[in-house]
């Protein structure tokens, strides 16, 4: 019967504006305010549910959902992007309440509405940060009335680097404490932009901060490139664990087949080698589409024949286009 409930209230309401003599339209409004106020009601019983829940865990010990995660202090929580509703029933089991990207991809921001989170995404480049970013990372904290998740893709490069920034305004721990941070959580070298930003980071002025807008966005849409390139990661990403386990569908993601894949690689290059964001970038950049495009090609066709050792020898190939592409184009710009 309870379940049934939130179906019912309109239906009543409907029948009881009838009887009263109202106009359409007022059954209209009073049916829509009803509506409205059950699916608040819905969304609030989803968060209370959430946070009288149990943390569940993985096999690796980590909150189930939430790969890389990091405990910094009771304000301040730290991981890779959340897979599925586990991961946002888990941050509310733990009390978050604000849940930071800083990752080019749209959030997931139905899966958080369910628990009551909110989710602002601020995305940064692996190049470093900018004066405007670093405020809305420290105000976003600051405003939560729990504590923050901040998260990238991975969890170890862009989200440690606005953690630390976070940590330096509001908890006052020194540089050293967070190049150490940003080591500790694996953030590679290779990205320059990312240490030189925590390394230079001053302390905002509340002048600053009162500049900031408090409506913070839920999502800020990508250029197209950048959205691309996301969409690239996320097929590298799928075939980097087939690899793993020996160009095989992986154990905690049997629907990856790992030629579709490589196809869905290379398709991605062409078409981003045929843009005209690609094109001003310059020849350079074309060229690297194209170098990469056949080396997904070649993948492609070392899995289709069961080629082990040619499949090595095109994913050599994908990896170092990749790393390739990062050094020249976005880890120092």
């Amino acid at each position: 019967m309870t379940a049934r409930l939130p179906l019912l209230i309109p239906a009543l309401a409907l029948v009881a504006a009838i009887s009263l003599g109202c106009t359409s339209q007022d059954i209209a409004t009073q049916t829509q305010d009803v509506t409205t106020d059950t699916q608040d009601v819905a969304k609030e019983e989803g968060a209370v549910e959430a946070a009288s829940a149990q943390v569940t865990f993985d096999e690796n010990g980590e909150p189930a959902g939430l790969h890389r995660f990091r405990r910094w202090s009771d304000r301040i929580f730290q991981g890779a992007q959340p897979e599925g509703d586990v991961a946002f029933r888990n941050l509310a089991a733990m009390g978050v309440t604000t849940v930071l990207s800083v990752d080019g991809a749209r959030p997931d921001l139905e899966s958080a509405q369910k628990f009551g989170l909110r989710y602002v995404h601020v995305p940064i480049e692996y190049s470093g940060l900018t004066r405007e970013q670093e405020l809305t990372i420290v105000k976003v904290v600051a405003a939560s009335e729990g504590p923050t998740f901040v998260h990238c893709h991975h969890g170890k490069h862009r989200g440690p680097a606005a953690t630390m920034i976070a940590r330096m305004a509001l908890e006052k721990i020194d540089v050293a404490t967070a190049i150490e941070g940003l080591r500790s959580s694996e953030c590679s070298a290779k990205y320059k932009g990312l240490y030189a930003a925590v390394e230079s980071f001053a302390l905002p002025t509340d002048a600053e901060l009162a500049g900031i807008t408090d409506d913070f966005p839920s999502y800020v849409a990508a250029p197209a490139l950048i959205d691309a390139m996301v969409d690239v990661d996320f097929r590298v990403e799928n075939l980097r664990q087939s690899r793993d386990a020996g160009w095989c569908a992986p154990s905690d993601n049997p629907d990856v087949s790992p030629p579709h894949e490589a196809r869905m690689l290379w398709e991605h290059y062409r078409e981003i080698g045929r843009s005209d964001e690609a094109k001003e970038l310059g020849e350079h950049f074309v060229a690297l589409l194209a170098e990469s495009e056949a080396a997904a090609i070649d993948l492609e066709e070392a899995l289709r024949s069961a080629n082990q050792d040619a499949a090595e020898s095109a994913w050599t190939h994908v990896r170092d286009g990749c790393n390739t592409c990062h050094t020249d184009f976005r880890n120092n710009r």
